[in-house]
C-alpha cells in the first residue's frame, strides 16, 4: 500500500482529533456536546443529520439498484430491470446502496473522503452493516474486497476510504475483507467531471487483478465489492469483468449512496 504524502498528515490528524473531541457537525455545523448529540458511533455528524440520511426502499431494480418510481414494473413483472440493465446488462450480478446521494449522506460522504475525516470509516462501515442483510437478502459472499485507490490518489488523499469501509463492513458482518484483490493499471481522469460516455471510456480497462497472489484465490469465489457511491456503474463495471476474468463465480457491488 503506498505512504500518503507528508501535506495529509495534518488532515489526517484533524480527523482524529474530531474523532475522539468532538467539535460541530459536518453536515449541519452545529456544535455537539450535551444540547446536540452526536449520532451513534460518531464523532462529526449530529443525531439530526445522521437520522435524516435519505434511505433506498424499494422498488428497485433488481440488478443496478436503481430506484423505480412506482411499483407498477415489479407488480407486473418480479423480474422487471430498469431500460439501462435491458439495454446493458452490467457485468456485476447486483448492486445496492444505503441511500441515495443526496442531502445529509452527500455532505457526509464528501467530508469522509475530501476534507480528511478517516475516522468517519467506523460509523459508515457500520451503516454499511447495519443495512447489509436486508440488501443481499439470501445471498452468500467468500470475501469482501474494494475498488481501489491509484497509488498517486491515495498519497493525495492519505487513506483509500472505500478499503476503510469494507475493512469495518467485513469484521461487521463476519466476512473476511481483502484488500487491493484489484490494482489500478493506470491514472484516469476523474470520473466526477466525465458524462456517462467518457466515465466508461475512462476506466475500460483501468483495473486488474493482481497476480499471482489473487489470481487463483478467486476461482468460483462469491465477491462482494466496496465502494463508497454508484453512480454510472461504469467503475464497477470494470472491476467485475476484471474480477470475473480471474475466475469469481460472482460479484455484486455495495456502496454508502447511489445516484437516482
Amino acid at each position: 500500500m503506498p505512504r500518503p504524502s507528508w501535506k495529509n498528515l495534518r488532515g489526517l490528524l484533524s480527523g482524529a482529533l474530531d474523532f475522539l473531541l468532538p467539535g460541530s457537525c459536518a453536515v449541519c455545523g452545529a456544535v455537539l456536546g450535551t444540547e446536540v448529540k452526536p449520532a451513534p458511533a460518531s464523532a462529526r455528524v449530529c443525531r439530526g443529520c445522521w437520522e435524516s440520511i435519505s434511505l433506498l426502499r424499494p422498488p428497485l431494480c433488481p440488478r443496478c439498484g436503481a430506484p423505480f418510481s412506482s411499483e407498477f414494473a415489479l407488480s407486473e413483472s418480479p423480474g422487471h430491470v430498469c431500460g439501462k440493465c435491458r439495454e446493458t446488462a452490467p457485468r456485476f450480478d447486483s448492486a445496492r446502496a444505503v441511500g441515495l446521494y443526496e442531502g445529509a449522506l452527500r455532505e457526509i460522504v464528501h467530508t469522509y473522503k475530501y476534507d480528511g475525516m478517516s475516522g468517519l470509516a467506523r460509523s459508515l462501515g457500520r451503516l454499511l452493516g447495519e443495512h447489509f442483510p436486508d440488501r443481499f437478502r439470501g445471498e452468500s459472499f467468500d470475501l469482501i474486497t474494494h475498488v481501489p485507490l491509484h497509488p498517486r490518489r491515495y498519497r493525495e488523499r492519505g487513506f483509500d476510504q472505500s478499503w476503510l469501509l469494507a475493512r469495518v463492513l467485513g469484521r461487521g458482518v463476519g466476512l473476511p475483507a481483502r484488500p487491493y484483490v484489484l490494482e489500478r493499471t493506470r491514472w484516469e481522469t476523474p470520473q466526477s467531471s466525465l458524462t456517462e460516455p467518457q466515465r466508461r471510456a475512462n476506466v475500460r480497462g483501468a483495473f486488474a487483478v493482481r497476480k499471482p497472489k489473487w489470481a487463483e484465490a478467486l476461482e468460483g469465489r462469491r465477491v462482494l465489492l466496496v465502494d463508497d457511491v454508484l453512480t454510472t456503474g461504469a467503475t464497477a463495471d470494470t472491476c467485475a469483468r476484471a474480477l470475473k476474468g480471474a475466475g469469481a463465480e460472482a460479484v455484486h457491488v455495495y456502496t454508502l449512496a447511489r445516484t437516482a
